[in-house]
């Protein structure tokens, strides 16, 4: 195994638990208008979400573990890595919010995995 690779795949579970309190943080925000006499108390309201602001650190946290990997990783190689937070996000939407993982999903999950080795495998 290449030596970024760890990095790598800390990167993206970090980036797909961003991607999962987002869905949380709009979960909890309510209607988000964007235009009209509630958008401005909607957006601070939003702001405040803690939800929301973790995400946010997680995606911070994720960008920067990811341009330490791009650093000694060749990018053919590595981005392709990314598509497995697809997967994390399906799992953890599939087991933390109840949401429907249909057979279509579960092959394409495969898919993706089966790719991602394909492409490591040449590495």
């Amino acid at each position: 195994m290449q030596s970024w690779v760890p990095l790598a795949l800390i990167s993206i579970a970090i980036g797909a638990v961003g991607q999962f309190l987002l869905k949380l943080a709009a979960g909890s925000a309510g209607t988000l208008p964007l235009f009209g006499p509630g958008a401005l108390p909607a957006l601070v309201r939003l702001a405040g979400n803690p939800y929301l602001l973790a995400g946010l650190v997680c995606f911070v946290s994720s960008m920067v573990l990811w341009v330490k990997v791009l650093g000694s990783a060749p990018l053919a190689t590595s981005y392709p890595l990314v598509s497995l937070g697809y997967v994390l996000v399906a799992i953890l939407s599939w087991a933390l919010l109840g949401e429907r993982l249909g057979l279509r999903q579960a092959a394409a999950i495969v898919v993706i995995v089966c790719g991602v080795a394909l492409l490591g495998a040449r590495a």
